[in-house]
């Protein structure tokens, strides 16, 4: 192999090295860190301790935001099964493209997702 060749092969490695630690910085400062913050109960918990409110406004807080959410869902709920439909059909599109490892990531991507869904659904 030339030298410009292995100078270009290590600079291609030096790079790629570089890049996946950033995606692992990345992963766990962005990611990771802001994970909470699909944490209904911490998120408010966060918002009423910045608001310095008293324990009075947070139970009105709370039921307001409860009410919020009761409307909200009672009004995706007539479209819910269609977006439903559309993820499944695009998660299907997504799948055919992917290699045989791809998808073994990709599913266990879904399964944590779900089990993120069902932590959520559970501290409702």
């Amino acid at each position: 192999m030339s030298r410009s060749k292995s100078m270009a092969l290590a600079m291609y490695l030096l790079a790629a090295l570089a890049g996946a630690a950033v995606g692992v910085a990345v992963d766990r400062i962005v990611f990771r860190e802001n994970a909470r913050w699909f944490d209904q109960k911490a998120m408010r918990q966060r918002t009423f301790d910045q608001l310095h409110l008293t324990p009075g406004q947070r139970d009105s807080a709370n039921r307001i935001f409860d009410d919020r959410n009761h409307a909200q869902d009672s009004i995706l709920a007539p479209v819910r099964p269609l977006l439903d439909s559309a993820s499944t059909t695009a998660r299907a599109r997504l799948t055919q493209l992917l290699t045989p490892e791809q998808k073994a990531i990709y599913d266990q991507m879904q399964r944590e997702r779900q089990q993120r869904d069902a932590q959520r659904t559970e501290k409702k």
